[in-house]
């Protein structure tokens, strides 16, 4: 049986003298392991799809026991990724995120296009990645099931959030009268509240255009790095360490 689908190489694991097993996120299929006969070799014709964060149209032939690429046709290979050391570290970052975060054979294509926006935006030098990079993990938490509530208090439902604050436990935010529910519950700035809000509702590539100071986004990376933890725990999640342990 053979199956169109475009796909982005999450993984790329070496087998045998020439070839590959790559680790697929496609459109039709999800996540997905294929074989990819000599993929290694100089002058195969799967070598520049098979590489980690190629976007690629693939032919896959189905067999018994996994999928075999057949054909494969370059779309982006982002390959100037591999060019700064940042860009790549957040790269694999995302793609670890992705491969580690979601189960064999179920479509999410939503999360599909932001990787792939994601990837597109980490090639364009002029952003900031770090920014990119938070809006990523935002609305990952929200493609997966595991939104966070900023819009009204998820203890009473007020939606007054004036002085209330994050609760990484339950959630979301809690309002000035319920913070007591919660005394691990973090300050957040309503520049904050409003950015999460802003980027829950729109497309990545709009949001990538916000000029946003370094305090908010900070104030952002600690929450989510929190929050990613806490509430994808039954996940493997050694990429959420990935990036401290290049800062460290």
């Amino acid at each position: 049986m053979l199956i169109n689908t475009d796909g982005i190489v999450l993984k790329s694991i070496k087998y045998e003298e020439a070839d590959s097993i790559v680790i697929l996120f496609t459109r039709k299929l999800g996540k997905i392991s294929a074989l990819a006969k000599g993929s290694r070799r100089a002058k195969s014709t799967l070598l520049s799809g098979t590489q980690v964060f190629s976007y690629s149209n693939f032919l896959l032939n189905k067999s018994s026991d996994m999928y075999k690429i057949s054909q494969c046709e370059v779309k982006e290979n982002f390959y100037n990724l591999s060019y700064d050391i940042d860009l790549l570290s957040y790269a694999s970052y995302i793609t670890q995120l992705v491969e580690s975060s979601i189960f064999e054979n179920q479509t999410n294509n939503r999360l599909f296009d932001l990787l792939l926006k994601t990837l597109y935006l980490y090639s364009k030098y002029d952003l900031d990645y770090i920014y990119i990079t938070r809006i990523f993990e935002l609305k990952f938490l929200h493609y997966i099931g595991y939104k966070p509530n900023v819009l009204k208090c998820v203890n009473c439902g007020n939606n007054n959030l004036n002085k209330g604050k994050f609760s990484i436990v339950n959630g979301g935010i809690l309002c000035k009268s319920c913070t007591h529910i919660d005394n691990t519950s973090v300050k957040i700035d309503s520049s904050t509240i409003k950015l999460m809000e802003y980027i829950l509702k729109n497309d990545i590539i709009i949001c990538s255009k916000a000029k946003v100071s370094k305090y908010i986004i900070n104030q952002l990376e600690n929450i989510l790095s929190r929050y990613l933890k806490v509430h994808v725990e039954d996940l493997n999640l050694k990429s959420l360490n990935f990036l401290e342990n290049l800062k460290g």
